[in-house]
């Protein structure tokens, strides 16, 4: 279960490709200091920042109720921004006629981009797994972190839920024993490959390995997770 954050980082996949259903949880509330709007790409500089001008007003409301800006502007801008930096990355001509398309699209709504993002790269990192989206459940929105894992896995008929490391500070662990629940904890070493520019910046978009390093980007996500107990 994960948020559908924009042009989301390796750690998501690393995550995804070792289970075999993704709820992608767009009926969680939106943050706007989170990175359900914005990711970083590489830049010769080191990074920088990929953001969507939300407007403001959207603030306390489900992640699938936030709209994108009129001013569309800022495809254009995140476009260029793109291919400015990638242009000349090894496969970059391989997938950015995908890019230049997608940002011509007309998405009303936040999550709609970020889920295409995400579709996309789970097909070209070759990841198969059953994909979920949340709202389509009708949990409960009062429950909250076990809680709602619970109702969860319950209504798709799940018995493991895999957790990032964090979820060992807040997962209330008998109450999800009690439930039935088994969890497991997903570990991830970020993986150094090969980037546009000299040196190397961790922690940023997923794109940035899809451009560099092509079919080669599978087997770098699978080898840099685990699950444990």
């Amino acid at each position: 279960m994960h948020q559908p954050n924009y042009l989301p980082w390796i750690g998501l996949f690393s995550k995804i490709i070792q289970g075999d259903c993704f709820v992608i949880m767009d009926n969680l509330q939106y943050t706007k200091d989170g990175v359900i709007h914005r990711n970083k790409i590489r830049t010769n500089t080191g990074f920088g920042y990929l953001t969507i001008p939300i407007n403001k007003d959207f603030r306390e409301v489900s992640i699938n109720a936030v709209e994108l800006p009129c001013d569309q502007k800022w495809k254009e801008t995140h476009w260029q921004t793109i291919y400015r930096n990638y242009k000349k990355a090894d496969f970059f001509q391989d997938y950015s006629e995908y890019f230049e398309s997608l940002y011509k699209k007309d998405f009303r709504y936040l999550w709609m981009i970020n889920v295409e993002i995400i579709r996309y790269l789970l097909k070209n990192f070759n990841i198969n797994v059953e994909i979920i989206i949340g709202s389509s459940l009708n949990l409960n929105q009062n429950l909250k972190h076990t809680d709602m894992i619970i109702a969860c896995m319950e209504k798709i008929g799940a018995k493991t839920y895999l957790s990032g490391p964090s979820g060992r500070n807040y997962m209330e662990f008998e109450k999800a024993r009690r439930a039935g629940l088994t969890l497991r904890f997903s570990e991830f070493i970020h993986p150094v490959y090969k980037q546009r520019y000299p040196g190397f910046e961790p922690n940023i978009s997923a794109i940035d390995l899809l451009f560099n390093m092509g079919p080669h980007s599978e087997h770098i996500i699978k080898s840099s997770g685990s699950m444990k107990d």
